[in-house]
């Protein structure tokens, strides 16, 4: 069954809560404890369109959000890692889901762990999904790396140009409606949303791992570019959980039944420890 591309799902709703620097817009499936998606850049809350139905159907309330600037969200006054991170704990606020489960995907997972070092109690748990963890050096590297164009072709040539692009430095498993909603959000967005690409290098990840207290799980996929990142986390916190997946970036897209098996593990044993903890409380 394909499910359709950028309108809701089946029993998703979409709203808008205020966030620091204009509207937010999220998407919402399910009850229960809150999981909270954060995606990459240049993508969106539709990026989590397969991973909604199996969060909600396990018993949780999955909130995807769009970050300022990307998909139906205002941009930011000045975009950041920090400005994202703001507008995800402004979301749990606004939607009284706290303290929530946090998962950020790439550049989104940068923005959901300053959100657990900063805010620690809106985050009763962390999913790093292919965080990238560089270093000082690797991050001066990558400044410049994605420069955006959004100048229209006559001829449309812009449509296929981008195709092209995201054909040779996406995901080599990438379906062609993966690869079809990528481009089209691309020049939905606008120019902002280039932003969430280029302000990645210009956070000190290092520095803020450290102050996380939250469960955290790893997730490192071995054809993903940033791999390595996860070998350098679990380094860096080897107190935190791990797994490993066999594709690349696009799991959550195309490979969504392998990408859930770790995350379902982990959604489950944080699931049950609050109902512990909560068991043993009122038993005080």
């Amino acid at each position: 069954m394909t499910l359709p591309i950028m309108t809701a799902l089946p029993g998703e709703r979409r709203g808008y809560v205020d966030g620091p620097d204009g509207q937010l817009h999220y998407r919402s499936m399910g009850e229960g404890p809150a999981v909270v998606l954060v995606h990459q850049a240049p993508w969106s809350s539709i990026q989590f369109r397969h991973a909604l139905p199996l969060i909600a159907r396990a018993g949780f309330r999955a909130i995807a959000i769009d970050l300022p600037a990307h998909g139906m969200s205002d941009p930011p006054t000045t975009p950041s890692i920090e400005a994202y991170a703001q507008a995800t704990a402004a979301l749990i606020e606004a939607l009284d889901v706290a303290p929530a489960i946090v998962l950020g995907h790439r550049g989104g997972g940068l923005a959901a762990g300053k959100l657990a070092a900063d805010r620690p109690e809106l985050v009763r748990a962390l999913i790093l999904d292919n965080a990238p963890f560089m270093s000082a050096e690797d991050r001066a590297a990558r400044i410049g790396r994605f420069p955006d164009n959004q100048e229209i072709a006559p001829d449309g040539r812009h449509i296929s140009d981008r195709w092209e692009w995201v054909k040779r430095v996406g995901d080599k498993d990438w379906s062609d409606e993966t690869v079809h909603i990528g481009v089209v959000s691309y020049f939905l967005h606008g120019p902002w949303k280039e932003h969430g690409h280029s302000v990645i290098p210009l956070f000190d990840f290092e520095a803020e791992v450290p102050r996380i207290s939250a469960p955290t799980l790893i997730i490192g996929s071995r054809t993903d570019a940033v791999f390595p990142s996860a070998a350098r986390l679990r380094e860096a916190r080897p107190d935190w959980n791990y797994a490993e997946l066999p594709g690349g970036p696009g799991m959550v897209l195309d490979r969504i039944t392998e990408w859930w098996v770790p995350v379902a593990t982990f959604l489950n044993s944080v699931a049950k420890t609050a109902q512990s903890e909560t068991i043993d409380g009122n038993t005080a």
